[in-house]
């Protein structure tokens, strides 16, 4: 009788609950993947076999010599002696760039027969590049070379130097008076930014006090050491491409016996730079089967706006991320350069990409994945060539530097038939 009357009361109370209003909960928000599987880039793929990855899991060697993109290896004091030079060239290297800024008086006399005879010797087509500095803007020395603390907020004069004792201090930058510095600072409108030691610091002018003279806050604080460099991204400067230091390296390159090869021209704003390297080649009367081919270096954005005419009387462009990064913004760079490649190549122009491809190789014995990549997409771009500049001029080991990126360039090119520039 118990147990029937206990039955009888728990089915009264699931009854009761049954029929009760159920308490209210939290509705739970849909779940949402914070990684989608399809983005806009991966509709553009195609659905066709990828026919090259039977090699790669087979890791087929590829000989870092068999390749069509080439290698541009700087000369530096890690690499300029006869035994090196040798060694390079053994290793794959195609073109060697020489860094007028930094040329003593005879070195490249000494250097460039070198480099013809080892070329010659191991029956290689080697060719040299001089590259001229075009114009660079630094600030002055600072006082007794003491580190200038630039505080955040803090209103500091920008000018050219009045005389030898104005130097960069707290509170002022100074900038020598040459003529490209006076034009820069003739150029100046209030809103404008100017980027400090590669971007490092920044500062936007507020007011122009003369054409010498302006008035700046601090945007990105810092520490200003001497003569570090100075970027105007908005600004297209109205001086030539080539300094007085400039018309007088490239006037030694134009002359050099047997001829260079290429020249590149840095900081080339528009067709016109180009043509006063011409211009200059006209007037030291070299003819035109001894005439190096005229690379400008696309590291400005006005170069980016005028890249169609500047195509048009080039022989080939070099991506030159380095002050490019700085101008432009990094974060544009990898777009730049997909852009840059594929003008020169719908123009039938070389082009040549550059700065910081295998930069952890200057200490390193073995380059980043990072670095891999890089270099591989290049090739993918569509790139003629790419540069080694502080890792084969002062690295540790300049041979391997170049022997890893005539692998990796071998291998991207070995799936040419599944990669291609989409874009």
């Amino acid at each position: 009788m118990r147990s029937v009357l206990v039955a009888s009361t728990l089915v009264g109370a699931l009854s009761a609950l049954s029929t009760a209003p159920a308490p209210l909960r939290p509705t739970a928000p849909p779940r949402i993947s914070p990684i989608v599987a399809a983005s806009e880039f991966a509709a553009k793929h195609t659905s066709s076999v990828l026919g090259s990855l039977q090699p790669t899991l087979d890791m087929v060697e590829i000989s870092y010599l068999d390749r069509n993109a080439q290698i541009v290896a700087t000369l530096g004091p890690a690499s300029q002696s006869k035994e090196m030079i040798e060694r390079l060239i053994a290793a794959g290297v195609n073109v060697f760039r020489l860094n007028a800024s930094h040329r003593r008086g005879g070195q490249f006399e000494e250097i460039v027969p070198i480099i013809r005879n080892a070329a010659a010797a191991a029956n290689r087509k080697v060719a040299i590049l001089g590259d001229i500095q075009g114009p660079k803007f630094r600030c002055s020395l600072t006082v007794d070379d003491e580190p200038v603390p630039i505080a955040a907020n803090e209103r500091v004069q920008l000018g050219l130097c009045v005389d030898d004792n104005d130097l960069t201090r707290p509170g002022r930058i100074a900038l020598s008076p040459t003529v490209e510095q006076t034009a820069l600072m003739r150029g100046l409108q209030p809103g404008m930014k100017l980027l400090l030691d590669d971007g490092f610091m920044e500062i936007v002018v507020e007011s122009i006090k003369s054409t010498t003279e302006a008035t700046c806050s601090v945007v990105v604080p810092g520490t200003l050491k001497s003569r570090k460099g100075i970027n105007v991204p908005e600004l297209q400067i109205d001086c030539s491409a080539l300094t007085s230091k400039d018309r007088e390296d490239a006037a030694y390159l134009v002359h050099i016996e047997p001829p260079i090869d290429y020249i590149a021209l840095s900081f080339v704003q528009r067709k016109e730079d180009i043509q006063e390297l011409i211009d200059l080649m006209d007037d030291e009367g070299i003819p035109q089967e001894k005439r190096p081919a005229i690379i400008p270096k696309i590291e400005k954005p006005a170069a980016l706006r005028n890249i169609d005419e500047i195509l048009a009387i080039s022989d080939g462009i070099m991506v030159a991320r380095g002050d490019l990064g700085v101008e432009l913004g990094l974060q544009r760079v990898p777009f730049a350069q997909k852009f840059l490649i594929r003008k020169a190549n719908a123009a039938g122009k070389f082009v040549i990409t550059a700065t910081q491809m295998m930069e952890s190789m200057i200490e390193n014995a073995v380059p980043t994945r990072a670095e891999v990549s890089d270099v591989a997409n290049a090739v993918f771009d569509g790139t003629d060539a790419v540069m080694l500049s502080g890792e084969s001029a002062m690295g540790v080991d300049p041979v391997n530097t170049v022997h890893w990126m005539g692998r990796v360039i071998a291998e991207a090119e070995n799936h040419s038939e599944d990669v291609w520039p989409n874009f």
